[in-house]
C-alpha cells in the first residue's frame, strides 16, 4: 500500500528527527548537519560534513555514497523526499557483508512486478541531509546516575 509506505517514511523522519533535536540540547554532542545536492554536493550546513560519491564503472547510472569519517562522530543520512524511494547498502569489495557506510537511493518498485536479481535500479535523484552528533555525549548522559 503506497499510502502507508509514505506515512511509514514520514514517522521514521519525525522519530529521527526528535531523537536528534534530544541529542542537540545534550552538553557537549556538537551536533552538526548540512543539506546536499542528489550528486553529493553541500547546498549549505557545516563544512565538516564532506560526502564521497563513489560511481559505478560499469553503470554511470549506479553510485554510492559515504560520509567522510570524523573522528568521535556518528551521522544520520535523510532524504528530503521520503516518498517512492528506498535505501540500499552497499558492500565494501570483497566482503559479503553490506556496510551501513555506504549506501544510495532508488525508487521503489512498481507493485505487481518480479525484479530478478542480476537486476540493478539505477539511482534515485534526492536531495539528502547529513546529521552528525556524539554518541559518547548521549552515552554520558545517560550514564549518569
Amino acid at each position: 500500500d503506497p499510502i502507508s509506505v509514505v506515512s511509514g517514511g514520514i514517522s521514521i523522519t519525525q522519530s529521527i528527527l526528535h531523537f536528534l533535536g534530544y541529542i542537540k540540547g545534550l552538553a557537549t554532542s556538537d551536533v552538526i548537519s548540512a543539506h546536499f545536492s542528489w550528486d553529493g554536493t553541500r547546498a549549505e550546513g557545516s563544512d565538516k560534513i564532506e560526502i564521497e560519491k563513489h560511481t559505478e564503472e560499469k553503470s554511470p547510472e549506479t553510485w554510492w555514497y559515504t560520509v567522510k569519517p570524523l573522528p568521535d562522530y556518528m551521522f544520520v543520512r535523510i532524504p528530503l523526499t521520503a516518498s517512492g524511494i528506498q535505501e540500499l547498502l552497499g558492500c565494501v569489495s570483497g566482503e559479503s557483508n553490506p556496510d551501513s557506510c555506504y549506501w544510495r537511493w532508488v525508487a521503489l518498485p512498481k507493485p505487481g512486478v518480479i525484479v530478478g536479481g542480476n537486476y540493478t535500479p539505477p539511482n534515485a535523484k534526492v536531495d539528502f541531509m547529513v546529521i552528525g552528533y556524539k554518541p559518547k555525549a548521549v552515552i554520558k548522559h545517560f550514564s549518569q546516575q
